[in-house]
């Protein structure tokens, strides 16, 4: 068969084999991931028929190549609903600062949120963002609190903007933090200095009294938008908080996983003595209404102001009820351009999702117990890299902070 026959149908095989059946790994994420050149298969069909049978083919040999230019472009142009790759498009560097709107208004309704100024200084700077996830109370193990308190306060302040995040299940797993009921645990965080933390489904183990005032006790903006309280008829933390950096916003949005509700020992904290359930996640059958909600958040900050989004994510990926998995909520949202996860205790270095609109998310999760720092880069050429940081680069301890979490840790035992 001549060779002009053959190559639709190649075609062809190679859009069924490749572009249908296409998986991306990074590590453990396995994301399925059909590309724009599926628009390509019904003119496949089309051409092997039109080709095999000899119809039509002086005009088809004329117009394949003007085809197949077309189609590369097409799936190789970026996706104008992705802002990954894109440069900020606010840079109004007069957005009103609500400098009223305290720490101390995770208590407001979730229509409110504030924008945090982390201008230190003048220039171009990347933001580096450190984050830790499922810390189980275990501040001297691993990497240790203290070598991560060294990194961070030595960190190049120069170039970079750097923040610290926790995306949850902070306040168990420990005999001190059990019989401090998480205080212990707050204290010490408290110490290292986070700037924004999102409340795990363990943070409930001591119940839902003990949980708001271990919220209380922490000098962190606390971020949940998918939290809703029954009692109180509010949402009891902001959806997000944006930090101003320099010329750049960029919104951390909150949510933490209804499988809080799922916690054999928590269930009965969730409802009171009448059966009624005193706290919503935006639980449901299909999980649609923890996408809607997450992206009610999205479009708010990005609304206000927020050049960026970053998800601070207490869902997880691996073993974990599917539909309210990180996986699933990225890939039924848009305009979150990069994930800091948490709750299935994996390490997720360099990791991709995809949206709703086939953009690929960066994100990253750093395992458990401090085995690793998470850390989000974003460059000022408006890149965002992820990765962990390792033993190796974390290896250098604060001596004098050590001995604080000793103490500390010495008065719960």
């Amino acid at each position: 068969m001549p060779l002009f026959y053959t190559i639709p149908h190649l075609l062809s095989i190679f859009y069924h084999f490749f572009v249908k059946s296409q998986y991306f790994f990074s590590l453990k994420l396995k994301i399925f991931a059909p590309l724009k050149l599926a628009t390509f298969c019904p003119f496949s069909a089309i051409f092997w028929h039109l080709w095999y049978n000899n119809i039509m083919y002086k005009i088809f040999r004329k117009l394949i190549s003007i085809s197949f230019v077309s189609i590369i472009l097409f799936a190789c142009s970026s996706n104008p609903d992705s802002t990954l790759n894109h440069p900020p498009k606010n840079n109004d560097k007069n957005i009103l600062m609500q400098s009223e709107a305290s720490k101390e208004s995770r208590d407001s309704s979730s229509d409110k949120s504030i924008i945090i100024d982390k201008d230190y200084g003048r220039g171009d700077k990347d933001i580096v963002i450190f984050s830790t996830n499922d810390t189980l109370s275990s501040f001297n193990d691993n990497l240790g609190v203290a070598s991560i308190k060294y990194y961070i306060d030595h960190f190049d302040r120069d170039e970079n903007f750097v923040t610290l995040v926790d995306t949850g299940n902070f306040s168990a797993g420990t005999e001190e933090a059990i019989k401090s009921k998480g205080k212990v645990s707050i204290e010490i965080m408290n110490e290292l200095g986070y700037d924004i933390v999102v409340p795990g489904s363990l943070e409930f183990n001591y119940g839902i009294d003990t949980f708001y005032e271990n919220m209380k006790l922490l000098k962190s903006h606390i971020v949940c938008c998918n939290m809703y309280d029954v009692k109180r008829k509010s949402f009891p933390f902001l959806p997000y908080v944006i930090y101003k950096y320099n010329d750049i916003n960029i919104a951390f949005v909150g949510v933490t996983s209804p499988e809080a509700l799922l916690i054999k020992d928590n269930y009965e904290k969730f409802f009171d003595e009448n059966g009624n359930q005193l706290i919503y996640f935006f639980e449901d059958e299909t999980g649609d209404a923890l996408y809607k909600q997450v992206q009610t958040a999205v479009d708010t900050a990005k609304a206000e102001g927020a050049d960026k989004v970053i998800l601070l994510s207490h869902l997880g990926i691996e073993g974990i009820t599917e539909k309210w998995s990180t996986t699933k909520v990225v890939a039924n949202t848009k305009d979150i351009d990069a994930v800091i996860d948490g709750h299935s205790m994996e390490v997720l270095d360099n990791g991709l999702m995809i949206n709703k609109v086939g953009a690929f998310i960066p994100m990253v999760q750093a395992g458990s117990k401090y085995k690793y720092l998470g850390a989000m880069n974003i460059t000022n050429e408006d890149y965002i890299y992820p990765a962990v940081m390792k033993e190796r680069s974390v290896n250098k301890r604060d001596e004098a902070f050590q001995e604080l979490v000793d103490k500390i840790l010495e008065e719960y035992k």
